[in-house]
């Protein structure tokens, strides 16, 4: 009796977005196959070692645990059979020039007596603002966040009228969280998450205000050995699904046959024909380059794009935490010169990761792995050019703040840096225009207004990753795995 032969599918990507939709379509049975450019897997997840030093390049934390335990046990497997956790706590410190500053922590006890060093009533706000919120969160998941839905009314439906006010939909973020705190620099660091959804938190929609709530409530981790542990497990995991990854494989272009994805054409000109394609690629990339844009497609505002610097540093920092967000004297004058005037702010705004102060096996005894990012406009809208000039300005500007905070850090401590640029992160990743996390997460960017999981324009042509729904953010692409292998299994040709 002769076996039906798999139906084949091509992944343009060894993201997390690639690396999480493999084994899924294995498991029903399609043969996998993964083409990554770089020699690394992983995507902007991806890891620089030298002289004994550990750099993640990207995310520096890892949030929501509960999308991994859920993804792996899809699979049969547990989590932390792949993965080892570090609990980070404090999660997070903000800081402010004249010196104060908000560690917050999981504990809610702690959090509360944090949070009333700037107001008592504070302290109340934040058990208000965690029980809210943990109602918006659930409702976010369980009926929006990850949906497939193809409008507007049958993804609004899935929560009912009666929780759109709830969630906070008809509310900008800012606005939302200023519901529960007194206290401006408090509203201020609970907002700042929406710099990297890619607008201003005085815009985005004010659900949004689930994304602090979510990172307190359920706690930020590190693997162990960094973040790069989580793509080593999902590496790990592909090859007991019998996934092929290719690496230094270079596609060139997507191949179509009346409108339809047939295969991709690698960088030698070899042909590998498919029955479906997906790409982890930035969906505008994708159309762009990969299909020479022969369909017109949709312009969507972008998230930033960034400058990282990794510093190997000769000592320990002992006046840092893990993670640091340096927050500016002017909040709302900051984001509106970011993507209002689409200018790198005056007053800079970036986060330093000290990954070595968790995990002592990224630096060797007695230093430090320090990542840095700054986010700054796209390129094609930037008023600043990204050359050497910009560079050193900025690099100035992030010491000169390091210095008013009393942070035992300077230039002299560093042993070797590398950096990348906004241009070098779109040419190593595909990032079209140059932006980190992909398009932005305003009201008519989200659910069924951002780029499907299905393409609606070539058939057999699907997307994972940060450029599709859900959205941004590590648990986001792992999510939008399971909502492409719901639109491949549902055997539809079009949205």
């Amino acid at each position: 009796m002769q076996m039906k032969k798999k139906s084949k599918v091509i992944i343009i990507g060894g993201g997390i977005g690639g690396l999480s939709i493999a084994p899924l379509l294995s498991q029903k049975d399609y043969d996998v196959e993964i083409f990554e450019s770089e020699n690394t897997l992983g995507g902007r997840a991806n890891i620089i070692k030298q002289n004994g030093f550990t750099f993640d390049t990207g995310p520096s934390l890892l949030n929501y645990p509960w999308v991994y335990e859920d993804y792996f046990s899809k699979l049969g497997k547990n989590f932390y059979d792949y993965v080892q956790l570090v609990k980070v706590d404090p999660a997070v410190n903000f800081l402010w020039k004249d010196k104060t500053n908000l560690q917050l922590s999981s504990d809610l006890n702690t959090l509360s007596n944090e949070v009333s060093k700037f107001s008592e009533n504070d302290r109340y706000g934040i058990i208000e603002f965690f029980k809210n919120s943990q109602k918006k969160y659930d409702l976010a998941f369980k009926h929006l966040v990850t949906k497939n839905s193809s409008n507007i009314f049958s993804w609004l439906k899935n929560t009912g009228l009666k929780n759109l006010f709830k969630l906070g939909l008809l509310n900008n973020m800012y606005s939302e969280i200023g519901k529960y705190f007194e206290e401006e620099k408090v509203i201020e660091a609970f907002s700042s998450y929406s710099m990297y959804l890619g607008d201003s938190p005085y815009k985005l929609p004010g659900f949004f205000s689930i994304l602090p709530f979510g990172e307190l409530q359920y706690g930020l981790w590190m693997p162990k050995g960094g973040m790069y542990g989580l793509v080593e497990g999902l590496i790990k995991l592909n090859k007991e699904s019998n996934v092929k990854i290719n690496t230094d494989t270079k596609i060139k272009k997507i191949i179509t046959e009346k409108s339809r994805a047939v295969g991709v054409l690698l960088d030698n000109n070899k042909e590998i024909f498919s029955d479906l394609v997906v790409s982890n690629v930035d969906s505008r990339s994708t159309y762009k380059y990969l299909l020479g844009d022969k369909v017109k497609t949709k312009k969507y505002k972008m998230t930033p794009a960034v400058y990282t610097f990794y510093w190997a540093i000769n000592k320990e920092i002992d006046s840092m935490t893990h993670h640091t967000i340096f927050l500016p004297e002017n909040f709302k004058k900051t984001f509106n010169e970011l993507f209002k005037e689409n200018k790198i702010p005056e007053d800079l705004p970036f986060y330093i990761s000290v990954p070595s102060q968790t995990d002592k096996s990224l630096a060797p005894k007695g230093k430090s792995s320090v990542f840095v990012l700054v986010p700054c406009p796209v390129i094609s809208k930037s008023t600043n050019k990204y050359d050497e000039k910009t560079l050193d300005k900025i690099k100035d500007k992030i010491f000169e703040r390091i210095q008013i905070q009393n942070i035992n850090l300077t230039k002299s401590d560093i042993i070797f840096e590398k950096i990348w640029s906004p241009d070098d992160w779109g040419r190593k990743f595909n990032l079209y225009d140059g932006s980190a996390f992909g398009p932005s997460h305003n009201f008519f960017q989200i659910g069924p207004f951002r780029e499907s999981n299905k393409s609606k324009k070539i058939e057999n042509l699907f997307f994972v990753g940060a450029s599709t729904t859900p959205g941004t953010g590590v648990p986001m692409c792992v999510l939008s795995s399971q909502m492409t292998l719901e639109k491949i299994l549902s055997g539809k040709t079009h949205v």
